[in-house]
């Protein structure tokens, strides 16, 4: 379910649209469903406050119970609406059968409704929410850790890498993909699992044998069963476990990349790329603060973009501190010991010369 009740600046909102092509800063006082309509976020002016399932369930029907009238569509990319500067933005989307024929499809729909009606019924919504929550009370009150089934689950990627989150930025100069972060992952698609390992500027990329998906999914379990939180502070580092498609649990980022160099060692190596570091690389998703996240803006609205987790390879406990024996060498990926006939590295899968 999407629901968007907001109380809008519409000078603002024409300018805004009219210099950058679409609203980078949404300073809206709004109120916005989380995880579906599990919880909900109330923010003003760059404050943020938990409203309970409870509470935001009976907002809702409230706000629309006053709602004078309603269209598809959404809100109106107009400079003033009835002749006021401020208006009502109630937008919800709900499933409709279009053609008569029993097929329902998700329809978005704006409602009409007083401005100052809605305003006050926010100003009285935030008086009951108590004290607006600090970044870390939020980005874990928005993205609590799922629980793994009990029986079978279907495991989607491990993740190790450094947490960052997109510029502040007007949308005429946002970068669509971010900067390279050196990501090591695994990943299951239709097409098989992989692994890829950063070291240094090379990625290199293992098949895994299907056979060790059950032991992986094994050691995820164990993995998950002391999750950490999902705040993290941008530049530090973070692991986590992709599962049911996009139900993600975040994992201990040390534990997670012993996992995954576990993996790399026993999958097959398949190549090993440079990566051209003053280019942009991605892989995978990454939570980017929620729609009620003030300074956001389109981010929070769209779902955010891509943003890649990555692997440092001082970090990695790759390099061996001993000396080699006699009839070893240092693997040219990430330098560990590699002994006489051996064919790939056990600790990144790189391919031995």
């Amino acid at each position: 379910m999407y629901i968007y009740i907001a109380y809008r600046d519409l000078k603002t909102y024409y300018t805004q649209n009219s210099l950058y092509g679409g609203v980078p800063y949404n300073n809206d006082y709004k109120f916005t469903a989380i995880k579906d309509g599990l919880y909900y976020l109330l923010t003003l002016n760059g404050a943020n406050y938990r409203v309970s399932k409870e509470a935001g369930e009976k907002f809702i029907e409230d706000v629309l119970n006053k709602c004078t009238g309603e269209h598809q569509g959404s809100f109106p990319f107009v400079r003033s609406l009835n002749g006021k500067d401020m208006a009502a933005v109630i937008e919800r989307s709900r499933e409709v059968d279009l053609r008569g024929r029993g097929h329902l499809s998700s329809q978005d729909f704006h409602y009409d409704m007083d401005a100052d009606v809605l305003y006050q019924m926010l100003e009285e919504l935030r008086a009951g929410s108590g004290e607006p929550m600090d970044k870390r009370a939020l980005m874990n009150y928005c993205y609590p850790n799922p629980t793994l089934p009990e029986g079978d689950f279907d495991l989607t990627g491990i993740y190790h890498g450094i947490y960052c989150t997109p510029d502040n930025k007007p949308n005429s100069v946002i970068q669509t993909v971010f900067p390279d972060k050196k990501v090591s992952c695994f990943s299951i698609s239709k097409n098989g699992a992989y692994i890829q390992m950063r070291v240094d500027d090379n990625k290199v990329m293992s098949n895994v044998p299907a056979e060790l998906i059950p032991e992986i999914k094994e050691k995820v379990r164990q993995l998950c069963a002391d999750p950490k939180e999902a705040y993290v502070e941008e530049g530090d580092w973070e692991g986590f476990i992709r599962f049911n498609n996009d139900e993600e649990i975040f994992t201990d980022p040390d534990k997670t990349l012993e996992l995954l160099n576990e993996i790399a060692s026993k999958s097959e190596y398949d190549k090993t790329e440079a990566v051209d570091t003053k280019k942009y690389y991605t892989v995978g998703k990454r939570k980017t603060p929620p729609a009620g996240f003030e300074g956001f803006g389109m981010f929070g609205m769209m779902g955010g973009f891509p943003v890649a987790p990555s692997v440092s390879p001082a970090d990695t406990p790759s390099a061996s501190t001993e000396e080699p024996a006699s009839d070893s060498k240092k693997c040219k990926f990430c330098g560990a010991d590699v002994t006489h006939g051996q064919k790939f590295c056990s600790e990144c899968g790189g391919k031995v010369e």
